[in-house]
């Protein structure tokens, strides 16, 4: 599917008389609908009104988007904080929604019910997938999963899927993706060898596990302290692609390349989404050395490089991480949303 372009005076036309008499009083009075007068040269007189989305005069801004991540529905503790989020969205309306990532997670249902949530909202709801996202049981393939049924569950849902193409309102446009990870964020003062980030386990836990216990054969080249590190990272249960990290990493860059290049000409800015985060500097600190090992699967210099690369992208926006951190570069400014599972947050960018 190519680039898909809303902003055409076709895409919100609705006849104002057969619109209701308390929407066309409703309308007239909170300014969501502009009047036009369509010459006779064009065809006989008509007055007609023009939805925008909803289109809202808020503070000056001509666009209210609204930006959100790491739902994990599919979580117990995460749907009451969800569903209140929902609620304020909805309630404070806006023109455009976008979900960064982790709305669910093996039952791509949970999705219909997270969308279900946000139905109210009125404007434009655009979605990437996360790493969450491509989680399967029983072996599945999570890149079909990626490319197909995560697709699938946007589309019938009305959201826009910025994997698949990229979207134009007006004078903006919408581009972004899963990212990935390929350990370019790794820490690099633990000193754990590249092969316990390739195979998502720390060397404590490959010393538990059977499977992972071949990684500890060089233990000559372990640090001390190493085999504190107990962590496993769950993608290495649940992801099944059909290449390595590192080659996804640069399938998911090289696609958001291609997408800002569809519209970076003809626009005059460019928001961006990423699942997983673009630059080092949104990856949360510690000392803890569990956490300090997972900071390899956070992200990919690669995707920041991609962004920077076009200079019509204002603002990006990262989830993933579950802290809430900025970083400028530039004239981008990029940040990560910070939901976590018992707490949700959402950012609100007025252009």
């Amino acid at each position: 599917m190519g680039l898909m372009e809303v902003g055409n005076l076709n895409d919100y036309i609705h006849g104002f008389s057969s619109a209701p008499e308390s929407r066309r009083a409703a309308a007239c009075r909170d300014m969501r609908y502009r009047l036009f007068c369509i010459p006779a040269s064009v065809l006989r007189p008509l007055c007609v009104f023009v939805w925008t989305a909803p289109a809202r005069v808020v503070s000056g801004s001509l666009m209210r988007i609204i930006i959100t991540s790491d739902l994990h529905y599919n979580v117990a503790r995460s749907r009451e904080p969800t569903e209140k989020i929902a609620k304020e969205i909805c309630a404070g309306g806006g023109d455009c929604l976008l979900f960064v990532g982790d709305t669910a997670s093996t039952d791509l249902t949970v999705m219909d019910r997270v969308f279900g949530l946000f139905e109210p909202f009125r404007g434009v709801k655009m979605a990437v997938a996360g790493n969450h996202e491509l989680w399967t049981v029983g072996g599945a393939d999570s890149l079909a999963r990626y490319e197909n049924d995560v697709s699938a569950a946007c589309r019938r849902n009305g959201v826009h899927y910025l994997d698949e193409s990229p979207l134009v309102l007006e004078d903006t446009a919408f581009v972004g993706n899963v990212g990935w990870y390929d350990f370019s964020f790794r820490p690099s003062g633990m000193k754990i060898p590249l092969r316990f980030y390739q195979h998502k386990v720390g060397p404590g836990a490959a010393a538990y596990f059977d499977k992972h216990r071949h990684l500890l054969s060089h233990e000559a080249d372990l640090p001390p302290g190493a085999l504190d590190v107990t962590s496993r990272w769950m993608d290495g249960e649940r992801v099944r692609l059909p290449e390595s990290d590192v080659e996804f990493t640069r399938r998911m860059a090289d696609k958001l390349r291609r997408h800002l290049s569809e519209v970076h000409d003809r626009v005059s800015r460019v928001i961006a989404a990423v699942h997983h985060l673009p630059f080092a500097e949104l990856v949360p600190p510690t000392i803890v050395p569990n956490w300090a090992f997972a900071g390899g699967f956070l992200g990919s210099e690669l995707l920041g490089e991609t962004l920077l690369d076009f200079p019509k992208v204002t603002h990006a926006f990262c989830g993933h991480s579950h802290r809430a951190r900025t970083c400028r570069k530039g004239s981008l400014v990029c940040k990560s949303i910070g939901s976590t599972y018992r707490e949700k947050q959402y950012e609100v960018l007025d252009l």
